[in-house]
């Protein structure tokens, strides 16, 4: 995370895809056999959420953990609209040149609706899909879940959220034990929000969640690969029942709920989650 170094054998780059910076950190060495690991983060994230996962998971496969665009060390998809499919577009074309072969996808919240997406239009080269608490499973956006973001998006138009606002949106949102704030997020957080630029950016990502193009319930019958859903039964963003409904679209995916868990399993049930993914890619 923001403010601890850099795991030892992770190394951060950046590639140049169509006009784009994508900056992303790579660990472990790539086999053919076993493909590649793509980490995906969720909105207002970045790579560095996937510290422990780098560091665990790269001693077996090799990891990528990009820099979403609008997000990080990535440059902003051009232009001032913003919709899920540019940033699949994106991806795409990072994959592409980065990801050599096949590979695994692994997805949390907004980063699982582009893992989705990325495993029907990649479906070829796919190995393997987890999700985690992902986005766009359901039709529409939770009514619950318009209602966790408004107040805290409406702030953001009028001026930049401060440190207090971070620390009350991770207690009511997305932890389930206030013990996983980390200070640190908090510090990354604040300054980047300020950014008017990055905000405004942050605010259009935010409002095309809701469109009808930000979910993937039309495609999760599409999926073909072997895929694992992790969520947290305290999740107040996506409720686990309806999507553990969602998921069942998924020929043969496989459903886990964590207890005491909030948004974010692999970090809340960090032991556990890994088991189940190590469980899954083996």
């Amino acid at each position: 995370m923001p403010g601890l170094p850099i795991p030892a054998g992770t190394v951060e780059k950046r590639a140049q895809v169509n006009g784009l910076t994508i900056r992303y950190l790579e660990a472990g060495e790539w086999d053919g056999g076993r493909g590649t690991l793509l980490l995906l983060h969720g909105f207002g994230a970045r790579s560095e959420v996937w510290y422990r996962v780098l560091k665990d998971l790269s001693k077996e496969w090799r990891v990528i953990a990009p820099d979403l665009p609008c997000h990080g060390g990535s440059s902003q998809l051009p232009g001032k609209a913003r919709t899920l499919p540019m940033y699949r577009d994106a991806l795409e074309r990072f994959v592409d040149a980065v990801v050599p072969g096949h590979f695994t996808l692994v997805g949390s919240s907004m980063g699982g609706a582009l893992a989705a997406m990325l495993a029907v239009s990649r479906a070829p080269r796919v190995d393997r899909l987890v999700l985690l608490d992902a986005a766009g499973l359901t039709p529409k956006m939770p009514g619950k879940t318009v209602r966790l973001y408004f107040p805290y998006v409406l702030g953001a138009y009028l001026m930049a959220p401060s440190a207090g606002r971070f620390r009350s949106f991770l207690r009511k949102g997305v932890f389930y034990d206030p013990k996983f704030i980390d200070e640190r997020w908090i510090e990354f957080l604040v300054p980047e929000w300020k950014d008017h630029a990055k905000r405004s950016s942050y605010l259009a990502t935010a409002n095309c969640l809701r469109r009808p193009d930000a979910s993937v319930s039309g495609i999760l019958g599409h999926i073909k690969c072997p895929t694992l859903a992790l969520w947290g039964e305290e999740d107040q963003h996506f409720a686990w029942k309806e999507n553990e409904t969602a998921v069942e679209r998924i020929p043969g995916a496989r459903f886990v709920v964590f207890e005491k868990c909030g948004h974010l399993p692999m970090v809340e049930k960090y032991p556990e989650s890994l088991a189940k993914v190590r469980e899954f890619l083996s």
